[in-house]
């Protein structure tokens, strides 16, 4: 099995380099996609220059809409394996810890998602309102995914192509980040989602592109939409055997 690499890079020039040769190291993978939107710095031109010396492997692509998931999907759309990784351009997960998820995958075959919260923090890698909310969140998912709380917000994912092509119309436009669109896609799809314990470092270059407030209200509306979504779609069933 193959892996395809997305990359959503936002204002990452100075770390793009070194993540991108790391993702290359990586036998696995044989596609990446660096999907670049709205940044303020030389981000694309450093993503094509990179591209140009690993042309067999590395493509640029530039969004047609703004935030984290739209990139995601652009990249996705491109993709040619079955499985796609996420792969966050601040490299605040390592890759040991990334490389564990792939070996999982290429064992079981399932959606597979980091959990920072079971992982090794380094200090000022998290705020501590953030470390809250996350976990919040990890017990609100908790019954949808069937599992213990996990870690819902880490980036680092991977994910069969199939789910990209069943999100909800809804999810499509509501979640900026993309994360509880695909977990709540791929319970709809019957499939199984493993965590992983993960490290989590502190950012080296440039700033969180996320706003943590608005960001926030946004994921609990989202939850909400999903839990309403849910229970109308066991309804549904039973009314329509």
């Amino acid at each position: 099995m193959e892996l395809t690499c997305i990359v959503p890079a936002r204002n990452e020039q100075g770390h793009l380099r070194q993540l991108i040769q790391e993702i290359l190291s990586i036998k696995q993978i044989n596609e990446i996609f660096i999907v670049e939107g709205g940044s303020t710095d030389d981000t694309f031109k450093e993503a094509e220059r990179i591209a140009s010396e690993n042309s067999q492997k590395v493509k640029v692509l530039r969004q047609n809409g703004k935030g984290k998931f739209n990139a995601v999907l652009t990249g996705a759309h491109h993709a040619t394996n079955d499985f796609i990784i996420i792969w966050d351009a601040d490299g605040t997960v390592p890759i040991e810890s990334t490389n564990k998820l792939i070996k999982n995958v290429m064992t079981k075959g399932v959606f597979t998602m980091g959990d920072r919260l079971r992982g090794k923090i380094e200090k000022g890698a998290m705020q501590k309102l953030n470390f809250i909310a996350n976990w919040l969140f990890a017990y609100a998912w908790s019954p949808i995914l069937g599992t213990k709380p996990v870690d819902m917000l880490c980036g680092t994912k991977i994910i069969e192509k199939i789910v990209f092509q069943n999100i909800p119309n809804k999810l499509l436009t509501i979640d900026p980040y993309g994360d509880f669109a695909l977990v709540a896609a791929a319970r709809a799809l019957g499939r199984k989602i493993e965590s992983i314990p993960v490290n989590y470092s502190k950012r080296t270059y440039g700033a969180t592109n996320i706003n943590r407030w608005t960001g926030g209200i946004r994921l609990f509306g989202i939850t909400v939409y999903v839990y309403g979504w849910i229970i109308k779609s066991r309804i549904s069933l039973k009314l329509n055997p």
